[in-house]
């Protein structure tokens, strides 16, 4: 377990970890429920980015006055 905490080596096992691979498991495990909550709510989020599309082409073909 000294190993574990003070070099990163997981007990046997190859695999080293690093603090890159402790700060991507946190952002990972931090943005896991913002992920949750857009996946159960993917039809609004689907339907906002059809209507941002439609909005932004409707602003590109409109003619100068």
């Amino acid at each position: 377990m000294q190993n574990f905490i003070v070099l990163g080596i997981i007990p046997g096992t190859n695999f080293q970890t690093s603090f890159n691979f402790w700060l991507l498991v946190g952002i990972g495990l931090a943005s896991l429920p913002a992920l949750l909550f857009l996946a159960h709510k993917r039809h609004a989020v689907r339907a906002y980015f059809a209507a941002r599309k439609v909005a932004r082409l409707i602003n590109q073909l409109q003619l100068p006055a």
